[in-house]
């Protein structure tokens, strides 16, 4: 009987210990689901790039000429909407949609804007996030998708029966790979991206974490 008291007496005490460093924070698998609870998130993007798609690439898209005109000049800062899902501390999964506006000029009138193209595209890929302090997240990721460039001709427009353009909508590949990128903020905040592709250099702007 002595014995099985004293058993029992130190399982109370070895349990009252656990409790302790469960309390201050010490390893367990509730804290450990905590943790992973706090690292899922959603979260919404909108910013701008820079420079814009086809001005950047001389209104080249890899090896096809898409309009034999002077290089497209931007109507609108191309903008961007991103949506991003994460599930756990290092990865981050992403939405990301585009669209800018392009005037064309004929080389004979390069004062008067011949045609409009309307540049939408929509891309998925995934972040992973390599450098993470309270208020600052360093992250490098790659987005791979499409576009579809609309021909119109706007109000502004006046159509040159002599310009040998090409006048078809059509769709093309788009990908991008975000050599580093950085969230600053928790809740709310900015980021800013430097990338490599078909969606400009620079992207920046602001974002809601939900």
């Amino acid at each position: 009987m002595k014995n099985l008291i004293l058993t029992i007496t130190g399982l109370a005490l070895s349990l009252g210990s656990f409790a302790q460093r469960y309390n201050e924070g010490g390893v367990s698998i509730r804290n450990a689901r905590g943790e992973r609870n706090r690292s899922i998130y959603h979260k919404l993007q909108a910013g701008v790039l820079l420079p814009g798609t086809m001005p950047a690439r001389k209104n080249v898209w890899y090896t096809r000429k898409l309009d034999p005109s002077i290089s497209g000049t931007g109507n609108t800062i191309p903008a961007t909407l991103q949506y991003a899902w994460s599930s756990n501390v290092n990865t981050e999964f992403l939405v990301h949609a585009g669209f800018e506006q392009v005037k064309y000029y004929s080389k004979s009138n390069p004062n008067q804007s011949d045609h409009t193209r309307n540049f939408a595209s929509l891309l998925i890929g995934v972040n992973y996030k390599w450098w993470q302090q309270k208020y600052i997240t360093l992250y490098s990721g790659l987005l791979i998708g499409g576009g579809v460039g609309r021909y119109a001709v706007a109000k502004d427009d006046v159509v040159d029966p002599n310009f040998n353009a090409d006048r078809t909508n059509w769709a093309y590949p788009s990908a991008q790979l975000t050599a580093i990128g950085a969230n600053f903020g928790k809740q709310v905040g900015g980021f800013c991206e430097i990338a490599f592709g078909s969606k400009g250099i620079l992207n920046g702007g602001v974002y809601w974490r939900f």
